[in-house]
């Protein structure tokens, strides 16, 4: 944790936990502020044609940031089954290389 140690604190809150000036997620307005800002100083037409160049010039991670937009990432499954056989026996000369 930055800051302070909790025994040099003269208060419980400074500096421990609790919203935090610049700590998480930007706000909406934060968020619809610069998007203005990008939409008032960047030409979304031209920034099209450049992703464009390097999508027919057969740049891959451009064809995978059009794709991810586009289309969207596929939905992500995580497999929770599994036998519950499972060996727990072992022993730290089996998991470290010790020099003998």
């Amino acid at each position: 944790m930055a800051g302070k140690k909790k025994e040099e604190c003269n208060s419980p809150s400074e500096n421990w936990g609790g919203k935090r000036k610049g700590a998480g997620r930007p706000t909406n307005g934060e968020v619809i502020n610069v998007r203005q800002i990008m939409d008032d100083h960047i030409d979304v037409n031209i920034v099209m044609q450049k992703l464009l160049e390097r999508i027919e010039s057969g740049d891959h991670r451009a064809i995978e940031l059009f794709m991810k937009y586009r289309a969207g990432l596929p939905k992500q499954e995580i497999d929770l089954n599994h036998s519950g056989e499972q060996d727990i026996n072992f022993t730290l000369k089996g998991i470290i290389d010790f020099d003998e």
